[in-house]
């Protein structure tokens, strides 16, 4: 099962489950509510897309573009996103949950309400991303830049700080 191309595709609803979509160009498509559990999207390219509601639970992201795409209120639990572009993404009430974020860049993101409990943020690009009401327990945040971040009503009980720069630019070493 593999694919390459479809730009503005309406994939809503559609059942993706296990397909192997490396290098794929998704660019602006509608996947509102796609099931894509354990699906391989290495490298693809969604930007603009709309994930929201998809259920990605175990996926592959890696070094996937999903700048400015939306996927308020998906699944990403167990998900490796490890180098993704996420930038300017609407990531609202999204599950991160153990998922792997390293050197992810989630900059200018809206990660209001997201659950980010027990994810890998090591080295992650967190700048001027709106973290309000986010649960970022147990997170790993070792290196991750978090400069002028809203970090307003978020809970980091038990998160990892060490080389973390936080929101006003200083360096937060508490867990080295």
């Amino acid at each position: 099962r593999s694919t390459s191309e479809c730009v503005k595709c309406d994939l809503s609803e559609a059942d993706l489950g296990g397909y192997l979509l490396m290098g794929a160009s998704l660019i602006s498509s509608n996947l509102t509510g796609a099931k894509l559990q354990g699906a391989d999207l290495t490298n693809a390219n969604l930007s603009e897309a709309n994930l929201s509601e998809a259920n990605l639970f175990g996926a592959n992201l890696r070094g996937t573009n999903l700048t400015e795409a939306n996927l308020s209120l998906a699944n990403l639990s167990w998900t490796d996103l490890s180098e993704a572009t996420l930038r300017e993404a609407n990531l609202s009430e999204t599950d991160f949950s153990k998922a792997n974020l390293s050197r992810t860049n989630l900059r200018e993101s809206n990660l209001q309400k997201a659950d980010l409990r027990e994810a890998d943020l090591r080295a992650a690009d967190l700048r001027e991303a709106i973290l309000v009401a986010a649960y970022l327990n147990e997170a790993n945040l070792d290196g991750a830049d978090m400069r002028k971040a809203n970090l307003y009503r978020a809970s980091m009980r038990g998160a990892t700080l060490c080389n973390t720069i936080d929101p006003e630019g200083g360096k937060n070493n508490r867990d080295c």
